[in-house]
């Protein structure tokens, strides 16, 4: 099983990454605007953290209609030459939260993302930082060239990545303390004893479905397969849930714990 589409969306929307919004004028690329940074509520709603009275405030106080915006976040790879998550865009209306609903949309974005200003939301300080959320009209995700109209429903009912925000450090522990064991526990499922004799397999993407790893590191195996996917008996929930699933695999061959009471 691998993430679907929807999934991969709400991971790239989630606020881990930097995301570029635009006021959608109905032009190409549209009017780039500065100073926000984005999380997602639990519906995949993005929420914008902004100066309060600055751009997104002025135009929704001068505007007749509907204040009509795009957030867009490309994927950041943890390793070079990994492999893309694609880019997501979130087409939509503006709207400032009510100030009633502040104090949620707070806690929703602080799940997301922890931003310090967030203090500052609807404090006795004037205001000087705005929420405001964008309800969804149109998402894609862009993979490998390849455009997809995204499922309202689908996307709102699917779930980020528990992985993604600690994928990075995740990859380099793989690499550091368990490469010998993940090369073994792969040269027994190639059934291929010398499956490795010119370079290590490296792991470059890591979700809560598999692992995607090179098995193609060195320049003299390009005849070889490079790519190949590991996927889990069952989806994790998280850090805690990788560590004993991968257990078994990483002390296929050796006794782990020897010794321990």
């Amino acid at each position: 099983m691998r993430p679907s589409a929807a999934e991969t969306a709400r991971t790239l929307a989630r606020g881990r990454l930097p995301g570029l919004v635009r006021f959608d004028d109905g032009h190409l690329g549209g009017l780039p605007v500065a100073g926000i940074r984005h999380a997602a509520d639990r519906l995949g709603r993005p929420l914008l953290l902004a100066p309060a009275g600055e751009e997104l405030a002025a135009r929704l106080a001068r505007s007749d209609g509907p204040v009509c915006l795009s957030l867009t976040v490309d994927d950041v790879p943890p390793r070079l030459g990994a492999p893309s998550l694609g880019r997501v865009r979130i087409v939509g209306t503006l709207h400032q939260v009510p100030a009633r609903e502040t104090r949620s949309a707070v806690l929703e974005y602080a799940a997301s993302s922890a931003d310090a200003d967030l203090f500052d939301v609807g404090s006795d300080t004037g205001d000087r930082v705005a929420i405001h959320r964008l309800e969804p009209s149109r998402i894609t995700l862009n993979r490998g060239g390849a455009t997809e109209i995204l499922d309202p429903a689908a996307y709102a009912a699917a779930e980020p990545d528990p992985l993604h925000e600690c994928e990075q450090d995740l990859l380099h522990d793989l690499a550091d303390h368990h490469l010998p064991q993940l090369e073994d526990y792969l040269r027994r499922l190639l059934d291929d004893p010398a499956a490795f004799a010119h370079g290590s397999p490296q792991a470059m993407r890591l979700d809560r479905y598999g692992i995607v790893l090179d098995l193609n590191p060195g320049p003299d195996s390009a005849e070889r397969r490079r790519w190949m996917r590991l996927e889990f008996a069952r989806p994790v929930a998280g850090q805690h849930d990788l560590a004993h699933l991968l257990h078994p695999i990483l002390c296929a061959h050796r006794r782990c714990g020897d010794g321990d009471d």
